[in-house]
């Protein structure tokens, strides 16, 4: 299979180049695509990455303005035309053999999303009791509201086949924190199955999540997208004929173009 890994980052120059060193060397294969997604980065993260980019042209950059998480997902996706296409964070909280492991089990559904609640996943590091408690109260939030059956939507390592991104993101609604939830709502009422595989997840210094305050952005955000789905609930016969003007987006910028999208 052809894998694209999409890479978000938000001013990662201390986590990128490391975590570009070791899925490089893990995935070796001259097909795979590594398409870093920079979401307004204003220090160097761009820097390292051209380096990257000049020693191995699997590489590929792309730039967009402050849209989130969510945001550059969804505009990185158009781009991709692998067989699957996978995401995972800057961080390299998720090793590099983990998610290889991942996009394995992809190939036997529809797509596979790597799981810290599972009983078999390993965490080597103790998150803070805080974030413990918020993640797993959002898990149990999650899984009461849009009745998923998933233990761990926001681990953030996906592998999907390309043709589930193509038709869920023309009904999709939600460019922030609940862009997983959102895709795994969407391509599980579309009739795609999306397995739940145990991962090995290190939990790295830096993280910009705020326990309290970004909890309750993401019950807020949770409740709005409930409310998109019962108000316009997925439609698959409509999601075919969304799908081709919502993948003829303009050209993006990319790395040699150097083209820029407004802010």
């Amino acid at each position: 299979m052809r894998l694209d890994i999409v890479i978000p980052a938000h001013n990662e120059e201390a986590r990128i180049g490391p975590m570009l060193d070791a899925y490089r060397a893990r995935c070796s294969d001259p097909d795979a695509r590594f398409v870093v997604a920079l979401d307004r980065c204003r220090d160097r993260t761009e820097e390292i990455v051209r380096r990257h980019r000049e020693v191995d042209p699997r590489v590929e950059i792309v730039h967009y303005p402050k849209l989130g998480k969510g945001g550059v997902l969804m505009e990185a996706f158009r781009r991709c035309d692998g067989d699957y296409v996978g995401f995972v964070d800057a961080d390299c909280a998720t090793p590099p053999s983990e998610f290889v492991r991942l996009a394995e089990a992809a190939e036997q559904a529809d797509g596979a999303i790597a799981s810290r609640r599972h009983p078999a996943a390993i965490l080597p590091a103790r998150r803070p009791l805080a974030r413990r408690i918020a993640s797993a109260g959002f898990a149990f939030g999650i899984r009461r509201l849009f009745r998923l059956p998933y233990g761990d939507t926001q681990c953030g390592a996906k592998v999907l086949r390309r043709d589930l991104v193509e038709k869920s993101l023309p009904l999709m609604s939600s460019r922030d924190f609940l862009f997983d939830v959102d895709l795994l709502i969407v391509a599980r009422r579309l009739g795609y199955r999306i397995i739940e595989v145990p991962t090995i997840w290190i939990d790295q210094a830096g993280s910009r999540l705020r326990a309290r305050s970004d909890t309750l952005r993401m019950f807020a955000s949770a409740l709005r997208l409930w409310l998109h789905h019962r108000v316009i609930p997925v439609d698959p016969a409509a999601a075919e004929g969304m799908r081709e003007d919502t993948l003829a987006t303009p050209e993006s910028a990319t790395d040699e173009e150097a083209d820029r999208v407004p802010s």
